[in-house]
């Protein structure tokens, strides 16, 4: 089997990036009957050293662009023939890192609202980095697809980056989980269908297991997405 080479900005944070990478693997030899070296698709990982970021999402504006258009310039540079971020943050950036970018950037934010839309899905929830969720990065797309999107409170983001900071930092605390999950059956309650997990952190602790409706993992559909993008039919 012949493919394109994948160019993954990552670092964002480090362990979703190692998710991202197994998520691959396992996509390859489930639906493609990956056995050897060969088939699966050749990567060059770029696991940004990111200032200016942190649990709770974009701290310094210019200083994380600088970063990932240099990030994204390396990738061009290595001979890749796309690239994908499996982080849903720093996609607040896109179009800049689009306009700078001789290769395709795949968008983890429009693969996810794709999947949204092909399963007819009206109201949906999110849950992500505070910034994910204040910006709107999801609710924008997501509306011009005429499905809406609900939003936790406010007072619940402290409690969601308390989650996404201990999954950082390996420390997950069964509390801080229940509490999350407990969110997510408040956003049921007001009519949601299915869940987006709008931070590739957020899948480490919660799943589908978790949840008693669909939940969206954004970082399994990018994996997905990018090996079946990355494969050369002939």
């Amino acid at each position: 089997m012949e493919f394109k080479k994948i160019g993954v900005l990552g670092g964002m944070g480090p362990e979703a990036s190692a998710n991202f990478y197994y998520k691959i693997i396992h996509y390859c030899q489930k639906e493609y009957q990956a056995v050897q070296d060969t088939d699966f698709p050749p990567m060059i990982i770029n696991s940004l050293h990111l200032s200016g970021f942190n649990e709770s999402g974009i701290v310094d504006e210019n200083l994380v662009l600088q970063q990932l258009l240099d990030g994204v310039d390396m990738l061009n540079k290595a001979g890749c023939d796309f690239v994908v971020i499996p982080c849903n943050t720093v996609h607040y950036f896109i179009d800049k890192l689009r306009m700078k970018s001789s290769i395709p950037i795949v968008s983890i934010i429009e693969e996810t609202v794709k999947k949204v839309k092909q399963n007819n899905h009206g109201i949906v929830g999110i849950i992500g980095s505070d910034t994910t969720l204040r910006l709107n990065i999801y609710q924008k797309k997501l509306n011009q697809e005429d499905i809406t999107c609900i939003s936790p409170n406010n007072d619940d983001f402290p409690t969601i980056t308390k989650l996404i900071l201990e999954i950082m930092g390996g420390k997950l605390n069964y509390k801080t989980k229940k509490k999350v999950i407990s969110i997510i059956e408040e956003m049921k309650k007001k009519s949601t269908e299915a869940l987006i997990l709008g931070c590739t952190e957020i899948p480490l602790a919660i799943n589908q297991e978790d949840v008693d409706f669909k939940v969206y993992d954004t970082l399994q559909i990018l994996a997905e997405v990018a090996v079946n993008f990355a494969v050369i039919k002939d």
